[in-house]
């Protein structure tokens, strides 16, 4: 049929067939019906665009007279010709709205706190998400220790914006907070009371004396008083706040002892010249913790600050006062 025709002359021969296939195949489908599609799978059928859009507008009023303005469609929800099967056949668009809210769940678009990829709740605002994560930090960090740097998760934490159940959307950042310290399982910590030891506390929760240390660390468990605040039970928070501090702690540094011979005095005597005195050090340490527990300690650097003062004794090296011969 192209014989005697030019080069393009042909194409424009074939470009023409082309365009009028493509034509003829889309005056068919819009003969077909059109299907309502969810996550990219027919569940139903409908006679025109028209009214497939009306099953979608009564679905999505539906969704939100249940859970809220502004509630979405989770998974993706579109609509396109595609020929009706035999064991199908058309429905109204109030059925098809019925059997869609079957096969969806609800979301609500809000700013997602993400740990490690997992959307975990939100909120409404992106400056609450932020204000959320910053009361988490300071709520584990240590407010005795000075901090060497901000603190970070030891997770990866996002915020973004996204779709999430309704029911995990919060406008209280403080709501937010708690949700996430406590997690699983909150924490659990014990108000000492008038006349309560540290022994007891801890064999009121099964723990040892050192137990109870190791979950206090900065406490010194011999002299609590009343109304400070005892860990006992390390909960399962959602994250884990990585916090570096620095502390600086003294300890004595040991006098030497020298001991002199003295001839002329008795044997057996032995007379303080000179009182010994402890030396103090200095140590500067780099203290790791997580979520407000110790796990890890650095020393950085020492130095003595007070010296030690010797102890000097006089030893006697003559002959005892008892055995000594008078003529």
């Amino acid at each position: 049929m192209t014989k005697g025709l030019s080069w393009g002359e042909r194409i424009v021969y074939w470009l023409l067939l082309l365009a009028l296939g493509a034509v003829l195949v889309l005056q068919w489908r819009a003969k077909l019906p059109v299907a309502l599609f969810v996550d990219g799978k027919p569940i139903a059928w409908l006679a025109t665009s028209r009214l497939a859009q009306e099953a979608l507008r009564l679905a999505k009023e539906e969704m939100e007279r249940r859970y809220g303005k502004g509630t979405e469609f989770a998974e993706s929800v579109l609509t396109g010709n595609l020929p009706l099967p035999n064991n199908e056949q058309l429905i109204s668009p109030a059925e098809a709205a019925q059997r869609l809210l079957r096969q969806v769940r609800p979301a609500r678009r809000a700013w997602l706190i993400v740990i490690n990829d997992q959307p975990v709740l939100a909120l409404t605002r992106k400056e609450d998400a932020e204000q959320a994560l910053e009361q988490v930090k300071a709520f584990f960090v240590p407010s005795d220790l000075p901090l060497v740097r901000p603190p970070r998760f030891k997770e990866r934490v996002i915020i973004r914006q996204g779709l999430i159940a309704p029911d995990r959307v919060l406008t209280d950042p403080e709501e937010a907070a708690r949700r996430l310290t406590q997690g699983l399982e909150p924490p659990r910590y014990h108000l000492v009371k008038s006349g309560e030891v540290a022994l007891r506390i801890a064999r009121r929760y099964g723990l040892s004396l050192a137990e109870l240390q190791r979950l206090n660390p900065h406490r010194n468990l011999d002299r609590l008083k009343v109304g400070d605040r005892l860990l006992v039970r390390v909960g399962k928070p959602l994250v884990t706040v990585v916090s570096v501090h620095r502390l600086v702690t003294h300890e004595p540094v040991p006098y030497k002892v020298e001991r002199r011979l003295v001839p002329s005095m008795p044997g057996g005597a032995i007379v303080t010249k000179q009182r010994g005195k402890e030396g103090v050090r200095e140590i500067v340490w780099e203290i790791l913790c997580e979520n407000g527990q110790e796990v890890r300690r650095r020393r950085l650097k020492s130095r003595i600050v007070r010296e030690p003062v010797t102890e000097i004794l006089l030893i006697g090296g003559g002959l005892p006062r008892t055995s000594q011969r008078h003529p």
